[in-house]
């Protein structure tokens, strides 16, 4: 099986790798508002990301004033910090609810930007999606009640919020043209080749799929092996420190009852990279969630 392009992401520290990885992936899918890589990164990004690397403070601190276990909340924490940080970026709302005449809430603004000036409605997500059969349909989230079909249906409605007579009613000054942009991150796994059908990305990142206890797709006989926390599904893994072997990891996972994520690691001077990424699936999935 052939195996994707990873994205080169040059930063040791680990947000600084999530939020580049945030920045600059690719999308999973396409929609009809896919903002450019070179809007959200600015002409200064990739020198800011090296030296928040090299000074990571700010961002720690950042991160620490707003904890949060859930991974797709620590995405939207990763670019509300760059929507700061960013001097080509100013940051005017976020998270902004939309309710109708009623108070039954309709959706949220989940950024209102200004990008070198220009005035930028922007909607994320970072998710992880498994084929558990053929077509779009069969794509599921790790919990088999989120949907690739569902959550594509909110964001093209997401997006059209400032479009809508509520959503106009809560927009601040200057927003009233504002463009919708996404910002569309994460992985899908197959348990065969993967095909692209639209609006999926052909490039897009991808891995394997595989039940407990089942034998992985394994690229060298050297390489090491590393279970990924759920804090750690974004960006492909990176460390210093020796990862385990394959028969230990596979050995750690068997029995596993959720899905997890495993990196195949190679040593390349002296850090391991990630070269591929696999999801180990529990018995009788997507039925045990």
């Amino acid at each position: 099986m052939c195996r994707p392009t990873l994205p080169d992401l040059p930063f040791a520290h680990p947000a600084v790798r999530d939020l580049a990885f945030l920045l600059t992936a690719p999308a999973p899918w396409f929609t009809d508002a896919d903002l450019p890589v070179e809007r959200l990164l600015g002409g200064e990004g990739w020198a800011l990301l090296d030296r928040l690397d090299a000074v990571p403070a700010a961002l720690e601190r950042w991160l620490a004033l707003h904890p949060s276990r859930r991974l797709g909340r620590y995405a939207e924490l990763l670019l509300a910090f760059w929507f700061r940080f960013s001097p080509h970026c100013r940051l005017v709302a976020h998270g902004l609810p939309v309710r109708d005449p009623g108070g039954v809430t309709l959706g949220e603004f989940d950024f209102l930007v200004e990008l070198d000036g220009e005035p930028w409605h922007i909607e994320t997500c970072s998710k992880f999606y498994l084929q558990s059969r053929p077509a779009l349909a069969g794509l599921v989230g790790p919990d088999a009640r989120d949907t690739w079909c569902g959550k594509a249906a909110r964001l093209t409605r997401q997006l059209a919020l400032a479009g809508t007579p509520s959503g106009r009613a809560v927009l601040p000054a200057g927003f009233d043209a504002c463009r919708a942009g996404a910002v569309v991150r994460g992985w899908m796994f197959y348990p065969d080749r993967p095909e692209s059908p639209p609006p999926l990305n052909p490039a897009r990142l991808w891995g394997w799929l595989v039940a407990a206890g089942a034998d992985w797709p394994v690229c060298d006989d050297a390489s090491r092996w590393l279970i990924l926390p759920r804090g750690a599904w974004l960006a492909p893994a990176r460390q210093v420190s020796l990862p385990g072997s394959l028969q230990s990891v596979h050995q750690a996972l068997v029995g596993v009852d959720r899905a997890q994520l495993v990196a195949e690691m190679r040593c390349d001077g002296g850090v391991w990279q990630e070269v591929r990424r696999g999801c180990v699936l529990p018995e009788n999935w997507p039925e045990k969630v």
